[in-house]
């Protein structure tokens, strides 16, 4: 791979303009450039980009392959994924994107796939004893241990963000969800996100947690940097015990301080919403990714 004048692509940047910005400070600073592919021609993160194009999402095999020869004929070094939607298909494209010599800041197929249905992460989780809230599904509850302890939190287990979350306190409330929906026991304490960078060898390099204190859809909209010793921790230990986990992910966890308990919800395999914090306390994953995978 070519290691001057770098040509990085960032799918579907929406509003995530620090993220646009960590990119374009790279690229520029060895003579590159960063350009944006997104649906939405007034999406305010692809001003942060020296060239924007219009592009539909990475839906499917055929979407990949396009983009792929996209790729090639513009001389992309780097794709960079924000959107939760096209992480399946670019995944299953992983290979094809390094063989022809573009390297895509996404973990394999495998740690995809556990990771974007939550009841595969509940499971992995589980298997290798680490702390998750009890679970169950709408369709199963009836029967399940977990009848008795309302309120429970619904959610689609494919969803990603708030939308597709619920608190239920009456069972006449599980009648208007979906069957495969799952159920979770509300986990105590404060709310937490660990962003992790993987390298290329599976190894965690950087384990930065910040409490979400104020949320919209999802995403954090006010947070503070803590070192959290035991969020760290933990987070390492999930990221490098995931099956192809590389580059940039975000954990999920709730930590109670009186009781010392820490319970993990969810993993998303990308850039998240706090991304700007992490850069801000040295976490320069946008830096890393250009130096591990085009300069390296």
């Amino acid at each position: 791979m070519p290691s001057a004048s770098p040509h990085i692509l960032l799918l579907a940047p929406g509003a995530k303009m620090a993220l646009a910005r960590a990119l374009a400070r790279a690229a520029e600073a060895r003579g590159g450039r960063l350009t944006a592919r997104e649906a939405d021609p007034v999406a305010p993160a692809a001003g942060c980009c020296h060239h924007t194009v219009s592009g539909a999402p990475i839906d499917d095999a055929d979407a990949a392959a396009s983009l792929l020869d996209w790729c090639r004929r513009e001389g992309v070094d780097l794709v960079v994924p924000s959107r939760h939607g096209d992480l399946p298909a670019l995944a299953s494209a992983r290979e094809a994107f390094f063989s022809a010599g573009i390297a895509l800041a996404i973990s394999e197929p495998d740690c995809i796939r556990i990771c974007l249905d939550k009841r595969n992460t509940w499971r992995w989780l589980s298997a290798h004893g680490l702390p998750v809230p009890a679970q169950t599904t709408v369709g199963e509850w009836p029967d399940s241990p977990l009848r008795d302890h309302l309120p429970l939190i619904a959610k689609s287990p494919t969803g990603s963000g708030s939308r597709q979350l619920v608190r239920v306190t009456e069972p006449a409330a599980l009648a208007m969800l979906p069957a495969d929906w799952i159920l979770q026991t509300p986990a105590p304490g404060r709310e937490y996100t660990v962003n992790v960078y993987v390298d290329r060898h599976g190894r965690s390099v950087c384990e930065i947690p910040h409490a979400r204190l104020m949320v919209g859809d999802g995403e954090v909209i006010r947070a503070r940097t803590e070192r959290i010793p035991v969020l760290m921790t933990l987070a390492r230990r999930i990221a490098e015990g995931l099956p192809g986990a590389r580059g940039p992910l975000n954990i999920q966890m709730f930590h109670d301080d009186r009781s010392g308990r820490t319970t993990v919800i969810e993993i998303n395999p990308r850039f998240g919403g706090g991304y700007p914090l992490v850069d801000e306390a040295g976490g320069t994953f946008a830096e890393w990714l250009i130096s591990e995978y085009i300069e390296g």
